[in-house]
């Protein structure tokens, strides 16, 4: 039984150049009417689910949900808590950019029941803001991240991006100092990633030197896992540090392989089995919530492949026990060629029963999860 729920708000002040999400920018009028729009199809789907359990986590992604009214999204959540509820320790999350956060509206998340807020800085160097299509500049990021925990946020998570154009590893050691000095809870970093037809790549062919090269790919996550762990934030997954208690919730539960709920538009659902997504146009999803753009069965097999590349994201890896008695497999047993051959080459370790990737591992995970599933 799905317990997590992913709500996408796709309104955004300026969509950015690398972005591949279903996000708009300059259809503002439409904001209220589309939180209505959701608003029922919590309510028609959830209909169908009369047993739906209080959900363990929220979270109100984009586009950037943080950009519109909160009167408007607040028509959204009236209609989910009215409908399934939440657990009285919920993670409740809102995503937003730093320059759409002011007190008041920090304050009116608050009331809401928002509990946690995910701010995409990406950068604290205004040349690489400028150079990816972001805008806002490092000093609003400051000041938003300010305005948060002026309002009385504890839970304040920070988004970066590394492999940046114009970026280098002085830069991004820069970034990192002033990042992990404001002594924030969460931190998630990731490598950039350009969508085919991404605007970036007529400014930034991806054959620019403007990129780092894979030697200085590869020096700027090292330096990440260095730079949290010397502050006290544990690397829980491969691109996610926290203080000990403030892992993301919601995020635990896609990589455990938990079903979970999903409403707006483009939004990708997996319950009973199903992994479904509602249609990517705005406009059809306005007229047809409830009509899915794609819908696939997901069978043991697939399930217990998915568990195997999602579950060693996590560095404390997967507990082959737990997955023998989930999916029916002893991997242990299935695996052991792969497995000893991996551990020889030092890119996973087997201890106690747990099955991890290695330092070395997850700088070639994919690479190596593609070897085991």
């Amino acid at each position: 039984m799905a317990k997590s729920a992913y709500i996408h708000i796709p309104f955004c002040a300026h969509k950015c150049d690398f972005c591949d999400f279903a996000a708009f920018a300059g259809v503002d009028e439409l904001s209220l009417e589309y939180c209505q729009v959701v608003a029922g199809e919590i309510r028609d789907r959830l209909a169908k689910q009369p047993n739906a359990e209080k959900l363990a986590s929220l979270f109100y992604g984009g586009g950037t949900p943080g950009y519109i009214d909160p009167a408007h999204l607040e028509v959204v959540h009236a209609a989910l808590v009215t409908r399934v509820g939440l657990q009285d320790d919920a993670e409740v999350t809102i995503e937003t950019t730093p320059q759409s956060i002011t007190v008041d509206k920090a304050k009116a998340w608050k009331k809401m029941g928002i509990n946690r807020i995910s701010v995409g800085v990406q950068s604290f160097h205004d040349g690489e803001l400028k150079a990816m299509g972001r805008d806002h500049t490092a000093q609003q990021a400051l000041t938003g991240i300010g305005n948060a925990l002026e309002a009385g946020f504890s839970n304040v998570a920070l988004d970066l991006m590394y492999g940046l154009p114009e970026q280098t590893l002085q830069s991004w050691r820069q970034t990192l100092k002033t990042a992990l000095g404001l002594s924030l809870p969460h931190m998630s970093a990731y490598g950039l990633t350009i969508a085919v037809n991404s605007p970036l790549l007529q400014r930034y062919p991806r054959e620019s030197e403007s990129y780092p090269n894979e030697d200085g790919f590869v020096d700027m996550y090292k330096e990440l896992v260095d730079s949290c762990a010397d502050v006290g934030l544990q690397q829980y997954e491969v691109s996610n540090f926290s203080k000990p208690g403030f892992e993301s919730t919601h995020n635990l539960a896609y990589w455990q392989n938990q079903e979970y709920l999903a409403f707006g538009v483009s939004a990708h659902r997996y319950v009973e089995s199903v992994r479904s997504s509602n249609f990517r146009s705005l406009k059809r999803y306005m007229r047809e919530p409830l009509g899915d753009e794609t819908h696939e069965i997901i069978d043991e097999k697939t399930r217990a492949k998915e568990a195997i590349f999602l579950g060693l994201r996590m560095r404390r890896g997967l507990n082959l026990a737990e997955f023998r008695d989930r999916y029916g497999c002893d991997l242990e047993s299935i695996l052991a060629e792969k497995i000893q051959r991996l551990s020889d080459g030092g890119f996973v370790t087997l201890e106690d029963g747990w099955l991890r990737l290695s330092q070395s591992g997850v700088l070639v995970s994919n690479l190596v999860l593609a070897e085991l599933v």
